[in-house]
């Protein structure tokens, strides 16, 4: 994150506590997104999709091609839509399931990504992205540049983390006393 929480003076926050309308447009996605954050293919395998994505948390894969264009996400929902048949039924994912299976083709990150993830450009205001949020019910925002460059991620708790610093801004660093 570029900002850290608490970093802005005091008098961001209404009398009620709640940010300022006109701070949420100042503000910009490319000032909180993380640039951590998995990346895979389109080519690489579902197995290697699932030790990354286990390795991490299960945080959401960032698929991109080879000059890092976005071109979708893997989410543990999508993994668990291939892995268990039950999931998904109706889907198209359950399709390509089930021929996947049958021709004994290997599946691959292109095969169970999503598509379909909100992307918003650095210069976004978080009001905007918020919004994005709220109506897509997503709990994360991918940031690209003009290109479709992946630059990074903007997840629900990293706002909420960001807002709470300007709201209640953290005190002074105290040193430690020495223990008597």
């Amino acid at each position: 994150m570029a900002g850290r929480p608490g970093s802005r003076k005091g008098g961001d926050a209404s009398p009620e506590g709640k940010p300022r309308p006109e701070l949420l447009r100042a503000i910009s996605v490319g000032e909180i997104m993380s640039r951590t954050l998995e990346r895979v293919s389109p080519e690489t395998p579902l197995e290697t999709c699932i030790a990354r994505m286990t390795a991490s948390g299960c945080r959401d894969l960032c698929v991109t091609d080879g000059a890092g264009r976005f071109l979708g996400v893997i989410t543990p929902h999508d993994i668990l839509s291939h892995m268990i048949t039950e999931i998904g039924v109706g889907s198209r994912k359950k399709t390509f399931h089930l021929g996947s299976i049958l021709s004994g083709a290997p599946v691959l990150a292109e095969d169970v990504m999503s598509r379909k993830h909100i992307a918003v450009n650095e210069e976004t205001p978080l009001a905007e992205a918020l919004r994005l949020l709220e109506k897509h019910h997503h709990p994360d925002i991918i940031v690209v540049s003009g290109g479709g460059i992946l630059l990074g991620v903007v997840e629900v708790c990293s706002i909420l983390r960001y807002l709470s610093g300007l709201i209640h801004p953290l005190p002074p660093e105290v040193p430690e006393s020495p223990l008597s």
